[in-house]
């Protein structure tokens, strides 16, 4: 992913981004094809003002976890 201006909610795949989906819904869709690798996911919001959030994926009870 080349360096720009993100807003929307991006889904990191073991650590690199890989793409943002303009919802939490659409980014958590996104990670759908990647859970057969069982690699880290994780979605990061980037939607100014607000302050970012972070969600992983947690395979041993298959959901998303907000991270606080």
């Amino acid at each position: 992913m080349a360096a720009e201006l993100i807003a929307g909610y991006v889904l990191y795949v073991d650590g690199r981004a890989m793409s943002v989906g303009r919802s939490l819904d659409e980014a958590k869709h996104l990670g759908t094809q990647h859970m057969a690798s069982r690699k880290p996911l994780r979605i990061e919001s980037a939607v100014a003002p607000a302050p970012s959030q972070i969600w992983n994926y947690d395979y041993d009870i298959a959901a998303w976890v907000e991270r606080r």
